[in-house]
């Protein structure tokens, strides 16, 4: 039995990455994925903007973004397309986000969290270097309980790279344990699957999200998981992924979780035997 690549977060043009889908759609084929799914960041903080932040899906690109996905997934029928959206939590955004959320021509819906407060944690070293260890420890804290209230609105399907904060070295050095089993308790009260996520290999952290006593937290309380890359570019949409496998079957995992039209699926694998 083979395992079945797939990688449900990633960011083309159409938000912060560097590549056009059909460019990414290549390079998937390229690395031996079978499904591709794109999750361009879906931003709000008003019921309607005029602006969105240039990392994000514009909402005048909102109906050109499904027709592309559209038709590249007829186009395509050797790599399956999905067709996603990665929504930026803020604290008080859920009924912002909610119509989007439900549009039926999504396959499946991310829940993140990148802003704490009103400030980006993942955009630059300095926002962590500034800061002193009590201030990083009340941010670290901050997040986690904006992600229990991510999950605690059943919008989302995935839970976008938990711990995401790392990416710089930024960690905090009082016990967290109260607030991430909190997160993770609601994630898997709201019927969520975690990602994997790779891209945190590349990052200066050198770990993936969530780091592996996350991920171990997880399969106690099983919850599904998938593997994804978060690629923004093409390069790297199936980046670190056997890699990925061989730690999720250490942990103790024998299957994964895939999704088409908001439903999702299990697939088993071995990654000891069935990683090509």
């Amino acid at each position: 039995m083979s395992i079945l690549r797939a990688s449900y977060h990633n960011h083309s043009t159409y938000s912060d990455g560097a590549h056009t889908p059909a460019e990414m759609v290549v390079a998937a084929r390229e690395q031996g994925l079978q499904i591709l799914g794109f999750a361009e960041h879906y931003y709000r903080d008003c019921p309607n903007p005029i602006e969105t932040p240039d990392w994000s899906l514009q909402p005048n690109q909102e109906e050109v973004y499904f027709g592309e996905l559209a038709t590249l997934a007829k186009e395509n029928t050797d790599l399956e397309i999905r067709t996603g959206l990665e929504f930026d939590w803020l604290e008080d955004n859920a009924t912002l986000l909610l119509p989007m959320t439900r549009d039926p021509r999504l396959d499946y819906t991310i829940g993140s969290v990148h802003i704490v407060g009103n400030e980006s944690i993942d955009l630059s070293r300095h926002y962590w270097e500034q800061k002193s260890e009590d201030e990083r420890n009340k941010v670290i804290r901050h997040y986690w309980r904006s992600l229990t209230a991510m999950a605690e609105s059943h919008l989302f399907d995935i839970a976008g790279h938990l711990d995401l904060y790392k990416k710089f070295n930024a960690h905090a050095t009082c016990d967290l344990s109260r607030e991430i089993n909190d997160a993770l308790d609601a994630i898997k009260s709201s019927d969520m699957v975690v990602e994997l996520n790779t891209a945190g290999w590349v990052k200066d952290c050198k770990d993936c999200y969530p780091h592996e006593s996350i991920l171990h937290a997880c399969f106690k309380r099983e919850i599904p998981v998938l593997v994804s890359a978060d690629a923004h570019t093409a390069q790297r949409v199936a980046e670190n992924y056997n890699r990925a496998y061989d730690l999720l079957a250490r942990i103790g995992y024998r299957q994964l979780a895939y999704f088409r039209q908001r439903e999702r699926f299990f697939i088993p694998f071995n990654a000891s035997t069935n990683i090509s």
